[in-house]
């Protein structure tokens, strides 16, 4: 285990980050602490969420702090798997900065429109759309260490893949050309 180690999986909702995460941390010999968006999201009640006024002014500073929270949950010591959705590049900024000196792969979570709007509309918990708007953009603001697809391998195997990438003896450079961009720009 390496102290500042970290899966750092992107995806659109419904592309299976969560469901990958799990399996990963099954997977491992060793404690991996699970952080995710969705996570500081929902410390917010429902009420809130649904409210197209309120959202934004809850969403954005509670993803900042989510943001900034990594390198505390990495100074565990623990590795750690990481589930989010980077919709805007202000987010992307903030991820790589606040994670700078830790061993992050930048994973691409995906699968093919047409199957995460079936899973969006067979879920009956996600807002339909969401995951076509979210497709044309997550994916636009790096390259990524390594890529992933869900609709025809299954998350176990899924997991085992992103285990032999943890353990291999591959660098992630993903974060770490994003953060050059930040430093000419």
């Amino acid at each position: 285990m390496e102290k500042g180690s970290a899966i750092f999986l992107n995806g659109t909702s419904s592309s299976g980050k969560t469901t990958i995460a799990k399996a990963f941390q099954e997977a491992m010999d060793v404690p991996v602490l699970y952080a995710s968006n969705d996570k500081f999201i929902f410390m917010a009640h429902e009420r809130e969420l649904k409210d197209d006024e309120i959202r934004p002014k809850i969403l954005l500073p509670l993803l900042s702090a989510f943001h900034r929270s990594l390198p505390l949950i990495g100074s565990c010591g623990f590795p750690m798997i990481i589930d989010h959705v980077i919709e805007n590049k202000n987010w992307m900024d903030e991820i790589v900065i606040n994670l700078e000196g830790f061993k992050v792969f930048f994973v691409k979570v995906d699968c093919s429109l047409k199957e995460l709007e079936r899973r969006e509309k067979e879920r009956g918990d996600r807002q339909v759309g969401f995951a076509k708007w979210q497709h044309g953009v997550v994916h636009d603001f790096c390259p990524y260490d390594f890529e992933i697809n869900t609709e025809f391998i299954s998350p176990e195997e899924n997991a085992e893949k992103l285990k032999a990438l943890f353990y291999s003896d591959s660098q992630p450079t993903a974060f770490e050309h994003y953060r050059q961009t930040l430093i000419v720009d």
